[in-house]
């Protein structure tokens, strides 16, 4: 039987929709600075002198490696071209290096003009060369993996650190500026303060380091879990905009083609568990770097498996798309090669049974963290795990014996679900219609 997906609602970006010019502005601007540190020229050039150790190291590989040199050459020529030729742009890849070595020395900071990209500046390095032959030869690499891994360690030392506050300040490009106050206001439809868990008469409102703000927590009361103690609803497990649903889905699958299909060995690192869900429903939704960032348990049960599957960093599918937000388009496809956490999860309730969760980094450091252990008792609502530093997707996972309606969801198909809030109806499970109707009421 072949795998389908029976629901698709949106492809959910990481920038915004006119990102060819934010690309190219967050490069010039940033190559700006670098060349009036002196650190690059004009034309290009870039003093070696000054990059730090890890990129010297990159250096040494792309340099020492053929097949990653030629990979590193080749991706500037496949990229689009460059239609404004007033603004620097990325021509080699020492410049490369060197704006990797300039972000990861400090925190992302907010741009009102564009704060899909404030909250993932490396993808804004990276996203032109994403979609080419030669990036996705070189991103796929596990040499280059290697590097990318000691690359983020460093970014994730400075951000836990006391010092990557310095952009959780109340001025311009700061996020607690009353722009980046507002918008992030309006995508709750909540102040800040009365959404998030903080205290705004200290310095930084009581944050102590840029990832304790991007994993803040909300206020109690805030995202309530709905209906927590009736079994015939499965509750959203993440803040995410909901991206698609699929049934019928095979073990292993062509998951690079175009309709980019779950490929579930591949997916839970051919864990033995798999065959229980063969043929079942899967749920994708994807989190913005701009929301909530934990996951909450969508069942009452028992955690029976957790395990973490490295994968790559910033590889996507191909396409002919000009537009280079990428790996927004290859949501599907990432499931099955970028790093993810997987939690398994026996319910309580019989009609469910077997479920797993699946965290998937995308962008940026984007680390996952499972905060459960195998034998733990949750219950809906109760925490599992987070993401860190960076843009993230996630999946939910049944078996096919569980009979699942979709239940709806905002009107805006580019808003995010409420955590808690009702996902699916246990189709298995008999409801009075009058009660179905209550209950769908209380989703939102």
């Amino acid at each position: 039987m072949l795998s389908r997906v029976n629901y698709l609602r949106t492809i959910a970006r990481w920038l915004p929709k006119d990102p060819g010019g934010v690309v190219r502005m967050h490069q010039s601007n940033s190559l700006a600075q670098l060349v009036k540190k002196g650190v690059c020229t004009p034309v290009g050039d870039v003093d070696a002198k000054q990059l730090s150790p890890v990129m010297l190291e990159f250096k040494k590989l792309i340099e020492e490696d053929a097949e990653i040199f030629r990979a590193f050459h080749t991706m500037f020529d496949q990229v689009h071209p460059n239609p404004d030729y007033d603004h620097l742009l990325l021509t080699n890849y020492m410049q490369f290096l060197a704006l990797l070595d300039r972000t990861i020395t400090a925190a992302p900071t907010f741009s009102y003009t564009s704060p899909l990209v404030s909250g993932v500046p490396m993808y804004g390095v990276l996203a032109p060369f994403c979609n080419t032959p030669a990036g996705y030869h070189a991103f796929t690499n596990p040499k280059v993996n290697m590097i990318f891994h000691k690359i983020f360690d460093q970014w994730t030392k400075f951000l836990v650190s006391p010092a990557s506050r310095d952009v959780l300040v109340s001025t311009d490009g700061g996020w607690l500026s009353l722009a980046a106050l507002q918008v992030q206001g309006d995508r709750l439809g909540l102040p800040f303060a009365q959404a998030w868990s903080c205290y705004p008469d200290q310095p930084h409102m009581g944050f102590t380091s840029w990832d304790d703000f991007f994993v803040r927590r909300f206020r109690p009361g805030v995202r309530p879990t709905i209906a927590p103690d009736n079994p015939e609803f499965i509750n959203a497990a993440c803040e995410a905009i909901t991206y698609r649903v699929a049934k019928n889905v095979r073990a292993t699958d062509a998951f690079w083609l175009k309709e980019m299909p779950y490929s579930l060995n591949h997916i839970l690192d051919n864990d033995p568990l798999v065959s229980q869900l063969v043929g079942g429903t899967v749920f994708q939704g994807i989190l913005s770097s701009l929301d909530y960032h934990r996951w909450h348990s969508p069942v009452d049960g028992r955690v029976v498996r957790t395990h973490v599957a490295p994968g790559t960093y910033y590889a996507a599918r191909l396409d002919d798309d000009p537009d280079p937000d990428v790996i927004s388009r290859s949501q599907a496809f990432v499931t099955a090669i970028s790093t993810r956490a997987i939690i398994f999860i026996q319910s309580d309730n019989p009609h469910i049974r077997l479920m797993c969760f699946v965290g998937v980094g995308l962008g940026e450091i984007s680390t996952t963290q499972i905060t459960v252990r195998v034998g733990d008792r949750v219950r809906k609502g109760d925490e599992l795990g987070s993401f860190h530093f960076g843009g993230s997707t996630h999946l939910l996972m049944f078996r096919p014996e569980t009979a699942l309606t979709l239940l709806p969801g905002p009107e805006n198909p580019n808003e995010a679900r409420k955590v808690g809030t009702l996902l699916f109806h246990v189709d298995n499970m008999s409801i009075p219609s009058s009660k179905a109707t209550t209950w769908t009421r209380m989703m939102e």
